[in-house]
Parts: C-alpha cells; structure tokens; sequence
C-alpha cells in the first residue's frame, strides 16, 4: 500500500500536459551531433533573455514574446510564445498557448487550446488539445490540478494524432500509438518558487509502406528549478537542474545504408543571481553546465558507428545599465571550456576537441511603456577575432496585454 501510495504521489507530483510531445519532423533528422559545432551551444546561452526579462514574463498573465537570433547564413534560432488564458465564469477557464521553436536539433510550432473546470476545494481537470486541418494530426488530452495551499500538484496525459489510423491521408499508420505522460508541482516557499517537471513520451511505432520504413521513437524530459525574482535591490537567483533521454530508429527493408539508430542523454545544472548595483545599474552572473553523450548506430558490417561524448562550462556576466527612462543598454561576457570526444569503435580513428570559446554581447533594450519592451543585441568572437569578430546578432521583444 505505501509503494502505491509513493507511485500515485510521483505521478501528481512531477509538469504541465501540453508541451514537447511527438511531431513528424522528428522524423526527418536521427541524428544531429554533427550539427552543433564548438560555438553552438555558446550561442544559445549568449542569445538567451537575462533573468530579468524571464521573470518579467512568468508575472504576467496575457502576453506575447519573441526571440530570433542568426545561427549562420541559413539558419535563425527561434523562440516564440503567446499565452492567453481566460477565466469565463467561477467553474469554467479558456486557455491559448502559441509554442514555435526553431533550432538545429528541432521546429516545433503547436497552438495549444483548452477548457479548465473548477477548481472544486482545489481540485479541477481540463481537456486540452491541439486542432489541425489534416485531422491525422491532431492531439488530445486530459490535465488535473490540485491545490494545497501553497503546493499546486499537476497530472496529465496527450494522445498526439490520436485518429491517424483512421482518418489519416497517407498508407503511414501507427503499429504502437503515441502517448505522453506528464506531472509537475509547484511550492510556493516565501517569495520563491520550487517546480518539477516530467515528460514521458511512450515508445511509439510508425509505419511507412511507400519507403519499407519503420520508425521508432521514444523520449524523457525532466526537470527541477528553484528561483526568487529580484525585487528592487533585494537579489535574486535562480537554479535549475534538466534531463534528457531520446531514442530514435529507422529501419527499411531491403536494408540500406539509411538504416540507423541513434539516442542521447543530455545533463544541464545552471545556476544564475541577478540584482542592482545602484539605481541605475543591474547586474547578473551565472554558469551553465552541461554532458551530452550518445550513440549513433548503422546497423550494416563495415559502416561507421559513432559514440559522442560532450561537456561544457559556461559562466558569463551581464552588466545593464538605464541611460534614459526608455532604455536600458547591456554589456555582456560570455565563454565556453569544455571537449567534444568522438569514439568509432573499431574503425577509428577517433578525434578529441578541445573547446575554448569566448564572446562579447552588446545590446539595448527600448522600453516603450510598462507593458512592452524591445532589445536589439550583437554578439562578438572574442576568440576567433583576427579572422571574423562579428558572430551573430538577436531580436528580442515582449509584450504584455
């Protein structure tokens, strides 16, 4: 009875139902270590929004937020989000959720609609979803909420394309449905806030007669934060702790050199402080640190199979400074130390890189009114400056309603 107990206790305990769950475009990269050269992972630290727009937006109900930045001459990382829930009576709550990510690794894009009943003595449950217009690929799910004072637990499960077998377009079919699995928890401890998340997205097993191909595909996500907005001169910090499983695999009959396997674990701790020099002058430092290791299988004698193992330290700093009412400039120093082993077992050889990366932010940040900001950001090789010291450069805004 008490391993029960426990069971039901992790389930309620540990993220929010619509998130990360299965999407086509999983199939179309296995494997993507390749991808991400020395810089990468830098730049998205260095493109990322300070602690003190992060905060801002997780205070606000209503809004809309965007984050686009230049990978290189082909590609742009994209970051946005809309959130409009609306509470339409004392039992009954609408919520829109826009979530477009764009990265090297993966484009995700889902409009997120759901109705929330209650709460009841803290208790509700909602139906949440997402419509499209080839309705094999629409998703469908339930959530559950329960509030304890200052513990709010969270439960759910997402059946994505949930009628493809039966209303699909294609000769594709599902052998094992997809399912995702989610639970969260959030304490309230003062003026901070403790949260846990889980995803599980099931093993799943998508057929494609056209190409022989079977495809395979499983994923898990956790994670744990624990952070107190900066109010005024008092300071404020965050740490947070991310944890990734995923596990890809093609196979097509006749056998060819397209027959692959690939899965990765990837470990992310980071840990950051934000507060005020003076009234004019904010400060936040952090670091970040990350293991990526993986295995990339061909399944054929004689081709090239792949281990990847990789760690970074990432500490940066920003100094911003209000110069007017409206604007708020930043100067920022970001760097990278770390290795990128690549193992070819009994094929070798195998190649081993050492990674020293150092950049440069600069920005400003426009500030219209109260409920919306603008920044326009560039980053600079600090490394690699005799032979190109401009890397990139971002655009940011948030808007609140």
């Amino acid at each position: 009875m008490l391993h029960g107990l426990l069971a039901s206790l992790l389930c309620a305990s540990l993220a929010a139902p619509a998130g990360a769950v299965f999407m086509r475009t999983e199939m179309d990269k296995l494997d993507t270590e390749h991808l991400f050269d020395s810089e990468y992972f830098l730049d998205l630290l260095s493109f990322r929004q300070p602690l003190e727009w992060s905060w801002a937006w997780d205070a606000a109900p209503l809004g809309y937020r965007i984050n686009g930045a230049s990978l290189d001459r082909s590609d742009l990382w994209l970051d946005q989000e809309v959130k409009l829930p609306k509470r339409l009576n004392d039992w009954l709550a609408f919520d829109y959720r826009l979530e477009n990510r764009g990265d090297k690794d993966l484009v995700e894009f889902h409009q997120w609609l759901a109705f929330d009943f209650g709460p009841w003595r803290g208790f509700g449950f909602g139906l949440v979803g997402e419509p499209t217009f080839d309705k094999q690929d629409a998703d469908i799910g339930l959530r559950l909420r329960q509030a304890a004072g200052p513990a709010t637990l969270r439960a759910g499960v997402l059946f994505p394309d949930f009628n493809f077998n039966e209303r699909g377009t294609t000769g594709e079919a599902y052998a094992r449905k997809p399912v995702t699995y989610t639970a969260g928890a959030d304490l309230q401890t003062g003026t901070g806030r403790l949260s846990a998340a889980l995803e599980l997205d099931m093993p799943l097993i998508r057929e494609v007669p056209a190409s022989g191909r079977i495809y395979g595909y499983r994923r898990t996500r956790a994670a744990l934060s624990w952070q107190r907005p900066s109010q005024g001169t008092t300071r404020g910090w965050r740490a947070a702790y991310a944890y990734e499983f995923k596990k890809e695999e093609d196979r097509f009959s006749p056998a060819t050199l397209a027959n692959l396997a690939a899965h990765r674990k990837v470990h992310i701790v980071e840990g950051a402080a934000e507060g005020a020099f003076n009234e004019r002058d904010r400060w936040e430092a952090g670091a970040l640190s990350m293991f990526r290791g993986g295995l990339t299988d061909t399944f054929l004698p004689g081709q090239k199979d792949a281990r990847h193992k990789r760690w970074e330290l990432q500490p940066y700093a920003r100094w911003r400074r209000a110069t007017r009412p409206w604007a708020v400039t930043e100067t920022a120093l970001f760097m990278s130390v770390g290795e990128d082993y690549r193992i070819f077992p009994g094929v070798g050889p195998d190649k081993r890189d050492s990674l020293v990366e150092a950049k440069l932010g600069l920005g400003v940040d426009f500030l219209p009114s109260k409920s919306g900001r603008i920044g326009f950001y560039g980053t600079f090789d600090l490394d690699d400056a005799d032979r190109h010291i401009w890397d990139g450069g971002n655009v940011r805004a948030m808007f609140f309603f």
